[in-house]
């Protein structure tokens, strides 16, 4: 399909070869030196002016208002009213009769064609040349606006798609986190301010650049430090929390709340008070490349039905599905005692 600027170039090319088909085609250019001086061109320039304008007017206007909304009939009218303006109004305007006496004023010797005998009012709809450009016109314009309408209509599609996966992420988190602060607010922990900073600023995160095409890599992954500080004030000494980052992060950017339901993962099944855990969450960046690896055994007791569904590993490719096609790698390792994800993204 193409993007909005290629079809604005399509659309200039097709209006230029409208304007210079007529005179480069026209033998009279050749064998006359007088060309644009004659009527001749005067009259082609008139037969050009309304193929172009009605190609204008039928892309912007006809196709989109009448065609597309099923007005068949108006759309039939407009185009008969526009294909009888094509073909008779040059002649009215400049007749064949008058270019031949121009021609012939101006060179005695001129034995072009005389005037064109009269022919069947339909049969000139079939052979006239400019019922042949307007015909082009109305299909270029058809094909061209049609195709703008159904790029539009799939973008919109995977915009609501992307939108509809981002609402099922955040909520989750929400009550992930809200969690956290009800067992800090349990035990009434002097940590209990501070989450509720990093709380706020992961929310404030979440609503003004969730909604984002493309954030910043380095906000992403402060939002996703802040969200691990939140997990670690109600962990006990019992887990390990393994998190790196390395590489250059500036002037990169990323599609937001990526890498979050991964994460989340590694909390919701690696994490059991009694035992001796370590959760591993390594991202690096090299170049454009950013590699995700994270790794936790599965020891969580006692998760629900409803918390073991995969939803946000299953909506995390299909948003990398749309975001990122054919540009990220994905390998999951889900045994019967370990999880480990490797997700690598090129950010190009």
């Amino acid at each position: 399909m193409f993007k909005k600027h290629q079809q604005t170039a399509i659309v200039l090319v097709v209006s230029i070869l409208f304007f210079g088909i007529p005179f480069i085609t026209s033998p009279d250019l050749q064998n006359n030196p007088s060309f644009f001086s004659s009527l001749i061109f005067y009259k082609r320039c008139i037969e050009t002016l309304i193929i172009v304008v009605y190609f204008y007017l039928n892309y912007f206007l006809f196709v989109p208002y009448f065609y597309h909304k099923k007005k068949y009939l108006i759309f039939i009218a407009v185009s008969v009213i526009f294909l009888l303006i094509a073909v008779k109004l040059p002649d009215l305007i400049i007749t064949n009769e008058q270019i031949h006496c121009a021609l012939t004023a101006q060179n005695p010797d001129y034995k072009g064609r005389g005037p064109r005998p009269e022919m069947p009012f339909f049969m000139e709809f079939l052979i006239d040349k400019n019922a042949y450009q307007f015909y082009l016109a109305l299909s270029i314009g058809i094909l061209l606006k049609t195709n703008q309408y159904i790029n539009g209509m799939q973008q919109d599609m995977l915009k609501s798609e992307v939108s509809y996966l981002k609402a099922q992420i955040n909520p989750h988190f929400l009550f992930n986190t809200l969690n956290s602060l009800y067992a800090l607010s349990l035990v009434k922990s002097d940590d209990a301010p501070n989450a509720i900073l990093k709380l706020s600023s992961i929310m404030r995160y979440v609503v003004t650049e969730s909604s984002k095409e493309k954030v910043s890599l380095k906000s992403e992954l402060d939002y996703i430090s802040d969200y691990i500080d939140l997990q670690k004030l109600r962990l006990t000494k019992n887990t390990q929390i393994d998190y790196q980052i390395s590489g250059s992060v500036e002037n990169q950017t990323i599609a937001p709340l990526l890498f979050i339901p991964i994460i989340e993962n590694c909390f919701k099944y690696g994490v059991n008070q009694t035992e001796n855990v370590v959760i591993k969450i390594h991202i690096s960046v090299d170049n454009h490349e950013i590699l995700l690896e994270t790794f936790n055994k599965k020891v969580a007791k006692n998760i629900s039905e409803l918390e073991k569904t995969e939803t946000g590993i299953i909506n995390t490719q299909k948003r990398l599905d749309i975001l990122y096609l054919n540009k990220y790698k994905l390998n999951i390792e889900n045994t019967d005692t370990d999880y480990k994800v490797q997700l690598k993204i090129n950010l190009k």
